[in-house]
């Protein structure tokens, strides 16, 4: 819970006339923020932010554009939740530089001070803030009117979260600042998950560059690897829709019907990593890493992967198995190659047909094997069964 505005009016004035207060007038997070800020010179008593000149700030911006680009369509949804209050949605880069931001006229174009592209908000510069805090905390954070460090940014309450890519590298900001704190309360659960949809758009963006690799260097999986890259784009762009209409509840104050439908675009965001990781691993031309896994769970994997496909082709998948099999294999080469049979017996099963798994331990023998069995509506003729077998991991003690 956050103090009372009035110790923290206090709070910054001894701040500002001895230089130090006691760690318990702030709350721990802001302390950090606001020591950090005295400690890299930032002016308490600023009313604005300093800012680049308008050549280096375009030249920062174009630099930029993969990220303005993955974030500006939630710029709206999120300034649509905002609705009639007063706000700004602004989006930084790693080193705390405003990029972009949309808000309501009164705020981004009224006469009180408000940053610009350009503006400075790391918190050396610009103290405690929703662009440079959140940065400098790696996580959620929420400054409440005079918890900023800086007297220019008094009036609102601000809310930021870290962008960051596949590698889970930082590499921006989001954020939104409106003039209530009980207005920034109903915004915290929509900015979090547009902050999530943003990252599943730098994976987009990857996929379609693996895509035009795969074309190049294996032209023979390029068809079924890009028909499965769609189908699981567009369970994410399913969840980034829903977001359009969680933004218009929560500007309505519907809050108990919003947040469930954010859990519902969370899991599909969630699922859509998790398909992503899967897909790109059937696309990478890395081999020859040797390595325990599941063999039981990758099979699990392709299954979900290929819903889409199964329903186009009207065939049923059905899994065997009494535990779940651990076996040594490149991840890589074992999914193109379960991938491959799949398509298969897909073909074999037909319309209408079904397609049995079945994984099981090979008796004396320390291998495993999958045995993949089409099972046709019409048996005019005996289909053909593929079968893969593949060394076990040894328990290690």
């Amino acid at each position: 819970m956050s103090p009372l505005r009035s110790d923290v009016i206090e709070a910054g004035r001894l701040y500002r006339a001895t230089g130090a207060i006691s760690a318990d007038m702030l709350r721990s997070e802001v302390y950090r923020a606001w020591e950090r800020s005295h400690l890299q010179g930032a002016n308490p008593r600023a009313l604005q932010a300093e800012r680049l000149s308008n050549s280096d700030t375009q030249r920062l911006i174009e630099q930029s554009s993969f990220l303005v680009n993955a974030v500006r369509p939630y710029f709206r949804k999120l300034s649509q939740a905002a609705g009639k209050d007063r706000h700004a949605v602004m989006l930084g880069d790693r080193n705390a530089i405003l990029l972009d931001l949309l808000g309501d006229e009164q705020t981004i174009h009224g006469p009180e001070p408000f940053p610009v592209p350009g503006s400075l908000l790391s918190e050396g510069v610009a103290g405690a803030n929703g662009i440079g805090t959140p940065l400098a905390e790696e996580n959620y954070m929420e400054l409440v009117a005079a918890e900023h460090f800086i007297e220019g940014f008094s009036p609102f309450t601000c809310q930021g979260i870290p962008l960051r890519n596949e590698k889970q590298d930082i590499v921006g900001v989001l954020s939104i600042s409106v003039r209530r704190a009980d207005a920034g309360q109903r915004l915290k659960e929509i900015l979090l998950c547009a902050s999530h949809a943003v990252e599943a758009e730098f994976l987009v963006a990857n996929l379609e560059k693996d895509i035009h690799r795969v074309l190049l260097s294996t032209p023979d999986d390029y068809q079924p690897l890009e028909e499965l890259r769609q189908d699981i784009i567009q369970g994410y762009q399913a969840a980034s829709l829903q977001l359009e209409v969680i933004s218009r509840l929560v500007a309505v104050n519907r809050l108990d019907y919003a947040k469930q439908l954010i859990q519902q675009a969370e899991n599909s965001i969630q699922l859509f990593r998790h398909r992503a990781e899967i897909w790109r691993n059937l696309a990478s031309l890395k081999t020859g890493n040797i390595q325990s896994l599941s063999l039981t769970e990758s099979i699990c994997d392709l299954v979900d992967l290929l819903l889409t496909e199964a329903k186009i082709r009207n065939v049923e998948v059905v899994t065997f198995w009494h535990e779940p099999i651990t076996v040594m294999a490149d991840p890589c080469s074992l999914l193109r190659q379960l991938l491959r049979y799949f398509l298969q017996v897909f073909e074999s099963a037909g319309k209408g047909g079904r397609v049995a798994v079945t994984v099981e331990k090979m008796p004396n023998s320390d291998l495993a094997q999958v045995s993949f069995t089409p099972i046709p509506v019409f048996n005019i003729s005996q289909p053909t069964m593929y079968n893969l077998s593949l060394p076990l991991a040894k328990n290690r003690l």
